[in-house]
């Protein structure tokens, strides 16, 4: 990626600038894309598929409909919307510093204060809610943000390389060496959580904790978990992932702040190809090849340049098929709302709290009822931002950052 103030490219070679309204609704759309990805990922927690074990999910479902759907959630899932996600985070803040200081704002501070309010949303949704949470590790990278902000691309982008690809296979070398798995207190400490709470959580009674319908055992499950969670997080080397990932989304945001983008249909062409030559080959190993996590060498190479060629694909569709691709942009522009109503969705769908559906699903019906979500969700969207400035948890976050009700 090249530095914007290091040369201007020849003035016959610039795309035509997309207007303001343009550009927001593109992202909108690629973030409703990104959420829909999101809860195909998350659907398959709450359901109780990704909480068997081998034997359990082939009771279920047999055979062929576990490979398949082992084989299409490493290819086409598993890491690449979140890591969309993430990139959106990282533009949504360049974006965002770049409105406020336009109008003459203290754009950081309150970018900090909105920040520290989705944090504080994160952590209320991943300790009394769900442990899957992703607002909480984004709120805490995106107070780290701000000290890259006056870097030029080409920085950002050697910076996001080796937080992405060599911090992860280094470390996992270095610690190799010394005998010593980082993650391994966090998943002990999350075992005598759970046991204090008097449930002893195993690899194979996930399912039935939740099934249970039991408050005492959900608590037990979700006081764990939370700390589960960042144990899985450390282990996948999702922290500075997650960070080179957003230092992307600065460039990204940049370029839409100019007008570069969407309409560089030459820079996404390069994204997307280079996205499929890097990312592809270790995404078909991904799949392929038995028993891969996202801790394990495909899933390291693979994920964000196929998560790349996600977006580049997406935004050089969006002017010939942007009469469906917009269908995206309503509830991307409640993401927020959305994200959190997945939670509440999947727990009263599933969980032995609710219409206890967990452990009795095959991945058909799971995959065909989170599309069934996500399209009540399109619709619910439009027709409250028909009425609405914003969604309601967006709203929310405003009145909390600013302190005040806002109009």
């Amino acid at each position: 990626m090249r530095d914007m103030h290091n040369g201007d490219r020849d003035d016959l070679a610039k795309p035509a600038a997309a207007t303001a309204a343009e550009r927001i609704e593109a992202l909108d759309a690629l973030r409703g894309f990104a959420l829909l990805g999101i809860l195909l990922a998350n659907i398959l927690v709450w359901s109780g598929w990704g909480l068997m074990t081998k034997d359990q999910q082939l009771a279920l479902a047999g055979a062929d409909d576990a490979l398949w759907q082992y084989r299409f959630h490493h290819l086409v899932v598993a890491g690449k919307f979140y890591t969309l996600f993430s990139l959106l985070f990282g533009a949504g803040f360049a974006l965002q510093l770049a409105r406020i200081e336009g109008r003459g704002g203290n754009g950081l501070a309150i970018y900090r204060r909105r920040v520290l309010v989705l944090l504080g949303i994160g952590l209320i949704h991943s300790c009394l809610i769900w442990d899957g949470d992703i607002l909480t590790l984004y709120a805490l990278m995106g107070l780290i943000l701000p000290l890259f902000i006056r870097w030029s691309e080409t920085r950002l982008a050697i910076a996001a390389v080796l937080l992405i690809f060599v911090v992860p296979f280094a470390a996992r070398a270095l610690f190799a060496a010394l005998g010593w798995a980082s993650h391994a207190a966090l998943y002990a400490l999350s075992d005598a959580v759970a046991l204090a709470f008097g449930t002893r959580i195993t690899a194979d009674n996930g399912v039935a904790i939740l099934a249970s319908g039991r408050w005492d055992q959900l608590a037990a499950w979700i006081g764990s978990g939370s700390i589960y969670a960042w144990g899985l997080k450390v282990e996948t080397w999702r922290i500075p992932k997650v960070l080179g990932i957003m230092l992307l989304g600065l460039i990204v945001g940049r370029w839409f702040a100019s007008g570069r983008l969407p309409g560089d249909r030459t820079l996404l062409r390069r994204t997307l190809l280079a996205g499929l030559l890097l990312g592809l080959p270790p995404t078909l190993a991904y799949a392929l090849l038995p028993k891969q996590g996202q801790a394990d060498w495909p899933s390291l190479l693979g994920t964000v340049p196929m998560a790349l060629a996600y977006g580049a694909a997406f935004l050089l569709a969006w002017p010939r098929a942007r009469g469906v691709l917009e269908l995206f942009a309503a509830p991307g522009r409640m993401a927020l709302t959305n994200y959190l109503s997945h939670t509440l969705i999947g727990i009263v769908l599933f969980y032995g709290v609710g219409f206890g559906l967990i452990g009795q699903v095959r991945p058909l019906g799971i995959y065909a009822i989170a599309l069934t979500i996500f399209a009540c969700q399109v619709v619910f969207s439009r027709w409250w931002l028909a009425h609405h400035a914003m969604g309601p948890m967006e709203r929310l976050w405003r009145n909390l950052t600013y302190g005040r009700r806002q109009k």
